[in-house]
């Protein structure tokens, strides 16, 4: 959640508190503590869904980051296994000879694969380079990079359309939070307690707040058993979102989402090589995504 989002929720939250403190003695005119709880609980509802919105999108970004690079990759060894396959053979050695992948973009990865799949394709669209990677194996995963990367744009849509939408409701919550504490101050001095109650609860401004860091891991292990613990450097603030991605699959998934300890502990894991990622979350945002910690679990 946005900073500016969580302290307009905050001075809701505490306005509504003193609002429905003082009712007895006055209740403002522009809106009921009824209304006003109302308008809180819907921001807060609305937040939510933007938040939710944003963590499908990270989840998009990485399983597309992902698949691009396991594309990359493949094509550089079955390119190169195809150059060994054909070296003696001139006409297709002649083929293959300008081949290669070194894209450095998402773009270039996809056009670097397309023309060995063709060249592939000339070639033998029957040879088979490596195990499981027949030249439909090859074109679908190119196809699957396409697919993931509509997917980041679907899911940024998405969480732009709810974003926007959130911070409509976080503008209008806080001109009327705004509004009460004027006429709420105007109406009760500082010397009056209500006055008092309301200049002591009702926040009015707020220190930025920044996202912390990417978490630090200090150790990573494999307890045997599909257990594996990690610990982490100190947290300054907020809590630790834990991202997993299993043997054979192509991209993260959130496996603990509001960590508070310094360590992470699990188990039930398939044995083979397990790769974590982390982010730092407070109320300032959220840290990038940490490089991959893998662990060989037994």
């Amino acid at each position: 959640m946005k900073a500016g989002i969580q302290f307009i929720l905050d001075r809701a939250n505490a306005t509504d508190a003193v609002a429905l403190a003082i009712q007895a003695d006055w209740e403002w005119s522009e809106a009921t503590v009824t209304q006003m709880q109302a308008a809180t609980k819907a921001l807060a509802d609305q937040a939510d869904v933007s938040d939710g919105k944003e963590t499908a999108l990270t989840l998009a970004i990485a399983q597309k980051n992902a698949a691009f690079n396991n594309y990359h990759l493949n094509t550089v060894m079955l390119l190169g296994m195809t150059k060994t396959h054909f070296r003696n053979d001139p006409a297709a050695t002649a083929t293959l000879k300008n081949l290669h992948a070194r894209g450095q973009n998402e773009q270039d990865i996809l056009d670097e694969g397309a023309t060995f799949a063709k060249a592939w394709e000339e070639l033998d669209a029957t040879y088979v380079p490596d195990k499981g990677w027949t030249l439909a194996a090859f074109k679908a995963a190119g196809a699957d990079c396409v697919t993931k990367a509509g997917q980041v744009v679907t899911a940024d849509v998405a969480w732009s359309s709810e974003s926007a939408k959130t911070d409509e409701m976080a503008a209008s919550l806080d001109d009327t939070n705004i509004a009460w504490y004027a006429d709420a101050t105007k109406k009760y001095g500082p010397e009056t307690e209500h006055g008092k109650t309301i200049r002591q609860k009702v926040p009015t401004t707020s220190k930025a707040v920044q996202p912390p860091d990417v978490p630090t891991v200090l150790e990573a292990q494999a307890l045997g058993g599909g257990k594996v613990h990690i610990d982490f450097g100190p947290v300054a603030s907020g809590y630790i979102q834990v991202w997993h991605q299993a043997p054979g699959e192509t991209g993260y998934k959130v496996v603990a989402d509001k960590l508070t300890d310094k360590f992470y502990e699990a188990g039930g894991f398939a044995p083979g090589a397990h790769s974590f990622a982390f982010k730092g979350i407070n109320s300032g945002g959220a840290s990038d995504l940490s490089g991959p910690t893998v662990i060989q679990v037994t």
